[in-house]
């Protein structure tokens, strides 16, 4: 009863001012036509109270990490509810970046990201590359006139379960931010359309709207369901990060008991609390060769042979 109570609290959750009913610079992408759909409101998803309840915890997660980064001596400004406000480009878009701190004696931008086990892991292994969106949001921060005097973003990533820490670091690039300021100004400003991609684009995996963009014109819509589902793909997501992350975890620990085992036929290998047997075992299986028996009797003594099983699977993976 509690927790559908605090759920049907947030159906119908209060704008603060800033970020509902108008573009910012979260809504910036690398992507004009996705710059596009946000500014004209053409793709609104009915956010579910799940949805603010995540969006809530965020701020927990980085008030936490705020407090962590003082305990380590970081000197911090415009944090918390006292954030810096900053303008975009000619139609000069609001931005609210998580604050400025003080890394070797100078004044860097800094960015609080709370993540999942998989996005995590993700950006462990390919560090802000894994993130897109995120370059794009930071390369804007730096693009706007109040932060023009600082070179980069700090992007602090916390892992939701286990708090633990990593950090990369996003030089600003003038480069990349230029292009996407200019196509924003025409788009607020001078009502410029952009088309979309002939073909999906690597962006467009990652976008909220890449079912919009592209059903109609590139899937046979017979037979097919479209739904969302936020807690079935978050869960199969983790599943299929932690299965990968097992067998990668086993290959790698059968690779060093394998060189310990040697000649021997067991080996015995501790940790000092738990204790296991490492066996070598040889199998000899008897099957039959295809090619083999089309050389003895021909591909079509083979045909007679073959039975046809239909077997239904459901096969699940990421829709690039």
């Amino acid at each position: 009863m509690l927790s559908q109570a605090v759920l049907s609290s947030y159906i119908k959750p209060e704008s603060d001012g800033i970020h509902r009913g108008q573009l910012t610079v979260t809504g910036i992408s690398s992507c004009p036509r996705a710059t596009y759909i946000n500014y004209h409101h053409l793709n609104n998803d009915v956010r579910s109270p799940r949805d603010y309840l995540l969006m809530k915890n965020g701020k927990w997660q980085e008030l936490e990490v705020l407090e962590d980064l003082r305990k380590a001596g970081f000197r911090l400004r415009f944090v918390g509810a006292n954030q810096l406000t900053v303008h975009v480009g000619r139609a000069r878009i609001t931005g609210r970046p998580d604050g400025l701190i003080t890394v070797n004696e100078r004044e860097d931008v800094l960015s609080i990201k709370a993540r999942s086990l998989s996005s995590f892991s993700n950006f462990k292994r390919k560090g802000v590359d894994a993130e897109p969106r995120t370059v794009c949001q930071e390369q804007m921060y730096l693009a706007s006139p109040e932060l023009k005097d600082h070179v980069g973003t700090w992007v602090y990533v916390k892992h939701k379960d286990s708090c633990e820490p990593y950090d990369a670091f996003v030089e600003r690039d003038n480069s990349y931010a230029k292009p996407i300021v200019e196509a924003t100004d025409e788009i607020v400003l001078s009502g410029y359309e952009p088309k979309r991609p002939d073909v999906p684009i690597p962006l467009c995996s990652s976008c909220r709207h890449k079912i919009y963009c592209w059903k109609l014109d590139f899937l046979d819509t017979s037979g097919i369901k479209t739904i969302t589902l936020p807690e079935a793909v978050s869960m199969w997501v983790e599943g299929k990060f932690h299965r990968e992350r097992a067998k990668q975890l086993d290959e790698e620990s059968r690779e060093v008991f394998r060189k310990h085992l040697g000649e021997n036929d067991v080996l015995f290998v501790d940790d000092q609390t738990t204790l296991l047997e490492v066996k070598k075992i040889v199998q000899h299986r008897i099957g039959i060769s295809e090619e083999k028996f089309v050389a003895k009797y021909g591909p079509a003594a083979l045909v007679d042979v073959m039975t046809e099983t239909i077997v239904e699977q459901m096969r699940v993976r990421i829709k690039e």
